[in-house]
């Protein structure tokens, strides 16, 4: 392989590297496993944008229209801080008041609402195991 060509290579497999690279970083950012606190929203850099953020919903805050699910989440972390969310596609089995779920939609700052277009639950309680008579001795 003479100079040129081996030039050539080296530069093609280095912008397809950067370009993985920066495809696996706009990823993580965007779907990453991590989710913001309900209480980081206030910091006015979410405005518009989709986010995703774990929360436990307000029991009290529940209510169904043609729009869809209405519900208000609070902070997990212990902060006072809610956010509002509609939701208009499918529940999950385990949503109810006091679950933690986790949303995925945009915000908008100036109505503190999440139209959110993805909604999970986290219910770890309901799959632990429950302690054999041995265990407990």
């Amino acid at each position: 392989m003479n100079k040129r060509s081996r030039t050539r290579l080296l530069v093609a497999t280095g912008v397809i590297v950067a370009v993985f690279i920066v495809g696996v970083v706009v990823l993580v950012q965007r779907q990453g496993a991590y989710y913001s606190q309900v209480s980081e929203l206030t910091a006015g850099q979410y405005d518009g944008k989709n986010v995703k953020v774990g929360g436990r919903v307000i029991g009290e805050t529940i209510q169904r229209d043609a729009e869809g699910v209405h519900f208000a989440i609070q902070d997990l972390t212990g902060q006072q801080a809610t956010v509002n969310v509609l939701y208009s596609g499918q529940m999950p089995n385990t949503f109810e008041p006091g679950v933690d779920v986790v949303v995925i939609g945009r915000y908008a700052a100036d109505g503190t609402l999440i139209t959110a277009e993805q909604l999970q639950t986290k219910c770890p309680s309901k799959y632990e195991g429950k302690a054999s008579p041995a265990s407990t001795q």
